[in-house]
């Protein structure tokens, strides 16, 4: 199955208000997840099991960071395979021919990707609405690493009015959330440099470690965004200066309007963590973020609850 996928929730209306946004993002979540709940509830299980000693669900599954990452990008792999009769990535592709590995391999990464990204958004569901406003390059003078600890596991922007463009098309959302890959898949990934040094406070090694992004189109289509690579030494702003700068200088108009327009959804980011006490509801009262879910004990066992609804929060 392809990693690009639309959806009739989200419409080509460019002027959609904060309020249909809201609605239309949840339907194309819900739309984009549902071939997959089998994953959905894996997730679960694999996140009940760390508190629920009963369960050894996860108990096979690579460490991540458990309060900042709803989930490692190789443990969802791992599940993604079981589920859904997929050749595992470190073991079995080795049975198909060059071409089918390279297509498989591609096609498990996108999408897999991408449904990280999905459902963590969807056990948060949350929706921030920032006023378009020209913002200071000076916000993405903060540490890469600053950017590792998301109020919650994902945070999703509403960029209708932002007037942003990627791939020269209208861009109505924007989805944050932290793309963690332990050291079980180094080899595999043939990763050679030391990942000690891709290690944040409290967290555990990663082959990468990342905080990437989901670009959602008007008529619905997501597809997989810029990242910035959290354990690079320096500012957000030099790091996109390191990454664009070789490609600037050939005048690559391509590269140019992607470095533009990474720059501006990460200082979306930054503005709204700079600001998590000025967070409003859309009656203007003053707002904050809840915590992420956690497991809970119920008569019937464990669970992992997460909102039923999405909240909204506006910024000025």
């Amino acid at each position: 199955m392809s990693g690009i996928q639309k959806s009739s929730a989200l419409n080509n209306e460019p002027t959609m208000n904060a309020s249909d946004f809201d609605k239309q993002l949840l339907r194309f979540v819900k739309d984009f997840c549902a071939p997959y709940d089998e994953m959905r509830k894996g997730l679960e299980k694999a996140r009940v099991s760390v508190v629920d000693k009963n369960n050894h669900y996860g108990k096979d599954l690579p460490a991540w960071p458990l309060d900042t990452v709803y989930v490692s990008v190789d443990g969802f792999m791992n599940l993604y395979s079981i589920l859904y009769d997929i050749p595992n990535m470190t073991d079995d592709l080795d049975q198909l021919v060059e071409d089918e590995v390279i297509e498989k391999a591609a096609d498990v990464i996108i999408t897999t990707t991408i449904l990280c990204g999905c459902l963590s958004w969807d056990k948060v569901r949350n929706i921030v609405h920032i006023n378009n406003k020209q913002l200071d390059d000076s916000l993405l003078d903060c540490p890469c690493a600053s950017l590792a600890k998301l109020p919650q596991w994902a945070i999703c922007f509403n960029t209708v009015e932002q007037n942003l463009l990627w791939n020269e098309r209208p861009v109505a959302g924007v989805i944050f959330y932290r793309s963690f890959i332990s050291n079980d898949l180094k080899e595999a990934l043939q990763v050679s440099s030391n990942t000690a040094n891709n290690v944040l406070d409290g967290e555990p090694e990663a082959t990468i470690n990342n905080l990437s992004t989901l670009i959602i189109y008007n008529d619905g289509e997501i597809i997989i965004g810029p990242y910035i690579e959290l354990c690079s030494s320096g500012s957000i702003n030099s790091y996109f200066n390191n990454m664009s700068n070789p490609l600037l200088n050939n005048y690559d108009e391509i590269a140019k309007a992607a470095d533009q327009f990474s720059r501006k959804i990460f200082k979306l980011l930054a503005y709204f963590l700079e600001n998590l006490d000025n967070l409003k509801n859309a009656k203007g009262e003053k707002v904050s973020f809840a915590p992420n879910p956690e497991p809970f004990k119920t008569k019937k066992g464990y669970r992992l609850f997460g909102s039923d609804r999405i909240s909204s929060y506006y910024l000025d």
